[in-house]
């Protein structure tokens, strides 16, 4: 009769640690699953933080291809001879740039046609500065503008990319205004106050070919915001 209790109480003490043994393993497997569930889910919130972030502080910026006309005054072969023309023709109040090197070719004004340009070149001819039109071929650019104002430089960037394809209008100058007047807050970018400035003296032009006359300058401040973003 003692044997058979000894039995029945050593089945009892196996059963029970196997129980506490699964109750055990249960309990840790509850758990592990817990965590691992909250460390997915704050991983899961760190990555949508981080692509908002993204969002906020930098942006793909692609132009398409433009295609515009300019007054070109002279073609140099050397860089100093057009750097001195540039001056010259600065000197007396007009915006030339230097568009090309090697020759290097240094030309006034922006225009959609060359038909656009007829005025503004009687006009130029009438002053002693006689010039033929260009046509300038810009391929499309992309490049990730990034950091503050990111939205604010993808705006303006724009704008300037659609005056040269479809010319100088009322309609651009205004957009421009609009973009800044909503994204800029207190403290924008320099390059891009630079740029709203050469914007905000074309607007104070009082006919289209004095604004023509100053567009050059809008495409090569903005092609200069292009380089540093573009790490030229």
């Amino acid at each position: 009769m003692k044997g058979v209790e000894r039995i029945r109480f050593v089945v009892i003490l196996i059963l029970g640690m196997m129980a506490l043994g699964l109750l055990t393993w249960g309990i840790g497997k509850v758990y592990l699953e817990l965590v691992g569930q909250s460390s997915h889910v704050k991983v899961e919130e760190a990555q949508k933080g981080q692509k908002v972030s993204d969002v906020h502080d930098s942006a793909v910026l692609v132009l398409p291809e433009a295609r515009f006309w300019t007054c070109q005054v002279g073609v140099f072969q050397s860089e100093s001879n057009a750097q001195l023309s540039k001056e010259k023709l600065q000197g007396s109040g007009f915006d030339a740039e230097v568009i090309s090197v090697n020759p290097w070719t240094v030309a006034i004004g922006l225009g959609h046609s060359a038909d656009e340009l007829k005025g503004m070149r009687q006009s130029f001819n009438e002053k002693g500065i006689l010039t033929v039109p260009k046509q300038i071929v810009l391929p499309e650019r992309t490049f990730r503008v990034a950091g503050n104002g990111s939205q604010l430089t993808v705006g303006l960037l724009t704008n300037v990319n659609t005056i040269l394809q479809k010319g100088l209008t009322a309609e651009t100058l205004t957009e421009e205004q609009r973009v800044w007047e909503a994204l800029a807050g207190d403290h924008p970018p320099k390059d891009m106050n630079v740029l709203h400035q050469l914007y905000s003296r074309v607007r104070a032009k009082t006919n289209f070919e004095e604004q023509s006359a100053m567009g050059l300058a809008l495409y090569f401040e903005a092609q200069r915001v292009i380089n540093k973003y573009s790490g030229k």
